[in-house]
Order: structure tokens, then sequence, then C-alpha cells
């Protein structure tokens, strides 16, 4: 079986480790130029890492490293490939995507070459890796999509032992899947999208085929792919005016000006670089309120990537991180966290290295395994505080050969609890125990802002209002803040917890948040409440309340 392609033949009826690199190297490339696509069709419009965009970055670090890799034998590359995806996994679905493909790895041990069989088998490993590194796997989404796609590949290949037919058969089986997601999760059926997730992957295998046919390679020499990584300049300074350093990508609504957008940054900032390639804009950015940037950012297109550092702490972080490491200890820790207030207390409390992470911004496994790394302590424990980022740090379980000990807290009060609930005088089981009580006690409200306009649950949201959410769930939105006001305040006194803390973020004056505060206070005292006010510095959220 072939085609021809210029004036050589490819056979498809196995590939070896070269065409398998050109399958990587063609998902990342494909997955690249769909991100945006596969972002849109997040439900929730709070900001977020963004499904497309961890996928690219998971597959792309593969494909950086395959570049010029030259094995012949495909288990070879498939080893290579999935310790890349898991190394540069950033999100819940960057991890499950590298654990499909660190599953096909197993299915290829030992294989030269792969024929439509051993594709078939690869394909059922990589989905049993997948579902067993989630504790409640959900229908309607990649899963669901991978597991159909591996079903239908098992039985092509009984049918023929060819590599493009099984593959075949199995993006089939991905599109049926795919389109029938809307119906299996309530959620998507309200929305009236497919899974975002499973859009990925179909564009992973779909790609795959045209690697098959095209000679991708030609489109990916190392320069043209790594332009975005490359496209900032890394700056640095003894003083530092503004703190945090904001990069981003935006997706242009038509043919916008930017104009008078790079005139706006002029005055947020400095260490400004504005690229305008008419379609998209790349911007690097030192400013001290990077919400209003990225606020005034969405009026001339979509993100496709936020980054935001807190440059302040990063060189006092690492100092008290290396004089840690002088001596061994028996616990460490390390907390994913972003803004100097919550990174401060986060240091105080005795966390050794903090990640710079959150929401918009997931940390891969890479970082996380690094500063684990870093920790001189034989048990480490890692605190991700936000629910995209705790997959990433059960995998560095599998990198490090340190006792890695995650502790599964999805916002930064529930991380704040766990370090109160340590004591270094006690075992291990008794400490996990101790942790998981004083986070489980804890209640969380989010206010921050809608990243597009959306109608969920019934709800109308407008882009750019007030979002107030509690723990997962949606708790009311509006254009003004006093209006949802009454709903947090509401919801606190039905938790029954008698002790708020609200941290105010870094696009919130002190004043601003001092007449927050006083407000909860002047109708809770009267429940016996007590609030405290924190200054966390925080992006992306104006304020993150917690109740215990």
């Amino acid at each position: 079986m072939g085609e021809a392609l210029g004036t050589r033949e490819i056979t498809h009826e196995k590939i070896n480790g070269k065409d398998y690199k050109n399958l990587i190297i063609s998902a990342a490339y494909e997955l690249e130029k769909s991100k945006s696509e596969i972002n849109d069709l997040n439900v929730f419009p709070v900001p977020d890492g963004d499904t497309g965009s961890n996928m690219s970055m998971t597959v792309g670090n593969a494909a950086r490293e395959l570049l010029n890799d030259e094995s012949a034998s495909v288990d070879e590359t498939a080893e290579k490939t999935a310790r890349a995806m898991l190394r540069g996994a950033r999100g819940n679905s960057g991890v499950i995507v590298s654990l499909l493909f660190r599953g096909i790895a197993k299915g290829l041990k030992n294989s030269a070459e792969c024929d439509g069989v051993a594709w078939a088998e690869a394909l059922k490993e990589g989905v049993l890796a997948a579902y067993s590194a989630v504790e409640r796997p959900a229908n309607g989404t990649i899963l669901t999509v991978a597991k159909r796609c591996a079903e239908a590949a098992s039985m092509a290949a009984e049918e023929k032992n060819d590599f493009e037919y099984v593959l075949g058969v199995a993006i089939e089986a991905a599109e049926k899947a795919l389109a029938e997601t809307i119906f299996e999760n309530p959620v998507l059926e309200k929305a009236g999208v497919v899974d975002a997730g499973g859009m990925g992957w179909l564009v992973v295998m779909k790609a795959m085929r045209q690697a098959l046919t095209t000679d991708t390679l030609t489109e990916m020499t190392a320069d043209n792919y790594q332009m975005e990584k490359n496209a900032f300049v890394e700056y640095k300074s003894e003083d530092i005016t503004f703190a945090y350093c904001t990069e981003f990508i935006i997706k242009k609504h038509g043919d916008k000006d930017s104009a008078s957008f790079k005139e706006y940054l002029k005055e947020m900032g400095d260490s400004l670089v504005m690229l305008d390639d008419g379609e998209i804009v790349k911007v690097h950015i030192h400013t001290n309120a990077p919400h209003s940037v990225l606020g005034e950012a969405l009026k001339y297109g979509d993100y496709e990537t936020v980054k935001v550092e807190n440059m302040r702490t990063q060189h006092t972080d690492k100092i008290k991180a290396e004089n840690k490491k002088a001596q061994n200890k028996k616990y460490g820790f390390v907390s994913v966290a972003s803004g100097n207030g919550f990174e401060e207390l986060f240091l105080e409390l005795g966390v050794d290295v903090i990640v710079s992470g959150g929401q918009t911004m997931n940390p891969s496994c890479e970082e996380i395994y690094r500063a684990a790394e870093s920790v001189s302590a034989d048990i480490v424990f890692l605190l991700p505080n936000n629910k995209n980022i705790i997959m990433a740090c059960e995998q560095v379980k599998e990198l490090s050969k340190k006792e890695i000990v995650v502790i599964p807290t999805k916002t930064v009060p529930q991380g704040i609890s766990a370090m109160l609930g340590f004591d270094e005088s006690q075992g291990l089981e008794e400490n996990v125990a101790s942790i998981m009580k004083m986070v489980g006690g804890v209640s969380t409200i989010q206010i921050t802002y809608a990243a597009r306009s959306t109608a969920l649950e019934g709800v109308e949201i407008n882009e750019g209002e007030y979002l107030a959410l509690y723990e997962k769930e949606l708790l009311a939105s509006d254009g003004d803040l006093e209006k949802i006001l009454d709903e947090i305040i509401r919801t606190i006194k039905e938790t029954g917890k008698q002790t708020v803390s609200v941290y105010y973020g870094a696009d919130v004056t002190e004043e601003e948040a001092s007449y927050f505060a006083r407000y909860l206070e002047n109708v809770l005292c009267q429940s016996g409440v007590e609030i405290n006010l924190y200054q966390g510095g925080q992006p992306v959220y104006y304020y993150v309340i917690s109740a215990e």
C-alpha cells in the first residue's frame, strides 16, 4: 500500500521512529493552529489556563525535543515523546494527553516498527494510563473520545493489519464520539458545545494522518516552531519599579488597529515589546496593573496565552530557598501561588519554594519537579492550590526519586490552611490526616471577571462583568460589584464559619479593599463573624475570600 509524494513512495502499513517523530511534530503544529478554536469551547467564562493552549504547550514540548532526533526505532521515539510530554504537561488536559502518550509508549515497547495491530494495542494502553490517573472519570470528555478511538482501532486491526487503515478508523470513531459528548455531559449540553479536550484529541489524530501524506517536517524547522517561545526578550533589572512581568498573545478581532493599544501600554509600565503581524498581537510588559492591561487587551482580540509573574519576589524566594537547602530535613513544602502577598505568607508559614502560577498560568510538571528537587528534604509536600494543577503535581511522583506527597488543594486559602495543619514533630500519616482535616474545613469564594459573554445555567453573563464563584459553582454575576455582595454574605452565613479572611488582588487598591471588608463586617458582625483583611497581590481575582 502506498501513496506518491513528489518522486518518493511512502508506505503506511508500518511506521518507524522517524515516521513517529513526524506524527508528533504534525500534531504539535496543528494543535498550535487550532488552540484558539479549542479554547473557545471552554464552557465556564472564568479566565482559565485553557484546554487548547495547555495541550499545545504539552505536545509542543515533545515536538521541540524531537526536531533533531534521529532514532530509527519507534519505541525509542515513543519513549522520548512520553518523557518530554510528561515534563512539559500543563493543566489537566495537558497531563491527560501526556498520559495517553505514556501508555502508547508502553504499548510500543521493544518494537522497531508499528503496524496496525501494534497501534491498536498502543492506543488501548494509552487509554488505560489516562483513566487510571483520573479519580472519577466523567463521560463526554477527552477520555471518552480516546477510549472509543482505541476500541474502534482494535476492531479495525482485526480486519486489516495496516497502520494507516487503523488510524483512519480511529479518527472516524473520534469524530463520532466528539459529536456525542454534547449529549453525554450535562454542562456541555446546556452550553451547546462539544468537549474541548475531545476536540484536541481529534486534532492530534487527524494531524497524525496528515503527516503520512504531507511533508509536515519541512514547515517545522526549529526557528519556525519556537518563534513564539523566543519572541520575547529576557529583561533583567536591579531596581524593579513594575512588579508583574505580563506576557500574552491575542488573536485580533478583524482588522482593528492596535496602535492605540500600544500607546495605552506605554503608560502602564516599562520593558514593552509588542508584535502585531495582522492576525495576532504578542505583548511583553512590566506593569503594576496586569488585570487592567489584560482587560484592555480584550477590546482588541481573544486570549491565546497569558502569563503573569511577580518579579520582586523571585530573587528573594531564590535566596531563601538556597538558604534552606543548606541542611537536609525530613519534610519540605512546594506551593504554587501568584501574588506577592500570598507568596510572602506561604514563605512565612514554612514553604520552601514557591512555583509561580495559578489561574491562566498553569506551571508545567517540569517546573514543579525542579522546585521539589531543589528542596533538601526526604519528603516533599506539593500544594497545587488550583484544581487544574493537581494532576500535574501528581505526575511529579513519576519524575522524582524523593517521596512526593500531593495535598489536593484547589484554592490558595486551602493551601494556607494546609500549612497551618502541619506539625513537624508528627509522622507522615498523622500530618496528612491533620492537613486534610484543615483543608476540608475551608470554604472559598473568589471574585473575578467574565472573560467572555455566555449563558450559564439560565443566567446571562456579559463579558467584563464581576463573577463570584463559590468553590466550583457560579454564585452571582453583575456589572456592579456591590450588587453581588448580598449573595456573598448570604453564602458566608450559610457556611456557619466564624472567621473570614479577605485577600485583595493586584488591581485593587488598599482603600477599595478596606471599603469592601467594612461592608462585609457591618453586616456579618451581627452574626459574630470576624473579618480579616490581607493583601494577596494575586492577578485575575479581585478578591479571594476564605471562611473557616
